[in-house]
């Protein structure tokens, strides 16, 4: 068998394997999530004698009134102004801050990129007693504030280094040609760095979205009040001390995940895209 026979034969395996592999990934993400869907159509009775396969009666009011007792309503308007407000900082700090650690110079460059290493290296629960203590002297504990202070300094230090990684890509030479036509840092990074680094930006925000709308354990610790609850903490209405009802969690989980589902099928091409993207082609 000549070489080239060989080659082929191996790579044609190869790519057999590679696409199982594929499919089986898929298979594995997508049937728990078809399954959720198929669920939240069943009765809590049909959900607990019969999790898997499809319903035999559709229940399809169990929408309304998840929606309904659940205060969606309430809880998507709180969850979507906490994290566009969280997205629109988080954005304006570590654009700001990626640009000065990866183009400036001066004394404290290294030792805030080691400071943002290390806070990305610790767990938040860790500080999650500390800060209740603080935000509860400000007067800050059941307000929409206090999440809002909190998801910003946690999505900053690894969206930072995740810019940082993608502006040293970006040649020097494209902002001292600017600064010869005359602009300043700041002209640069919006006119030059901004619109290059477009990609990368959504993907923050995306990742930034996606961390506010499933976090639940510091709005549930901060927030007591139930107008003010977010999206991820309604799923206590369907839990209780003797029982719960499964086609009411299923169905809350549909209503919970369908925001992020729905980004990513608009928006995945851009995520990948931000994601893989490390360099400036000429």
């Amino acid at each position: 068998m000549s070489n080239g026979v060989r080659n082929k034969t191996k790579y044609r395996i190869s790519s057999v394997v590679t696409m199982v592999f594929l499919i089986l990934m898929v298979l594995f993400a997508a049937v728990p999530l078809l399954q959720v869907l198929l669920n939240s159509f069943k009765t809590d009775r049909e959900c607990k004698t019969s999790p898997l396969g499809l319903p035999t009666e559709w229940a399809f009011n169990n929408y309304g009134e998840t929606w309904q007792i659940g205060g969606y309503a309430t809880a998507y308007f709180n969850s979507l102004l906490t994290a566009f407000v969280v997205i629109a900082v988080v954005l304006v700090v570590v654009g700001l801050g990626a640009y000065a650690l990866t183009k400036l110079q001066f004394k404290l460059r290294g030792f805030f990129t080691a400071y943002f290493f290390v806070a990305i290296s610790l767990p938040s629960f860790l500080y999650i007693v500390p800060d209740y203590f603080v935000m509860n002297k400000l007067g800050l504990v059941d307000t929409r504030w206090s999440l809002m202070i909190v998801y910003t300094a946690i999505q900053i230090p690894f969206n930072m280094l995740l810019l940082r990684t993608f502006l040293a890509g970006i040649p020097r030479e494209l902002e001292e040609a600017a600064k010869i036509d005359g602009c300043n840092e700041l002209n640069s990074l919006l006119r030059i760095t901004l619109p290059i680094a477009k990609p990368m930006f959504l993907t923050v925000a995306i990742l930034v979205f996606v961390n506010v709308w499933n976090e639940f354990l510091w709005s549930n610790t901060f927030i007591t009040r139930e107008e003010l609850k977010l999206v991820a903490t309604r799923y206590v209405r369907f839990t209780g001390e003797y029982g719960m009802n499964m086609a009411r969690i299923y169905t809350a989980s549909v209503i919970t995940i369908a925001p992020v589902v729905i980004l990513y099928l608009f928006f995945s091409r851009r995520f990948i895209e931000g994601m893989t993207s490390g360099s400036v082609k000429g």
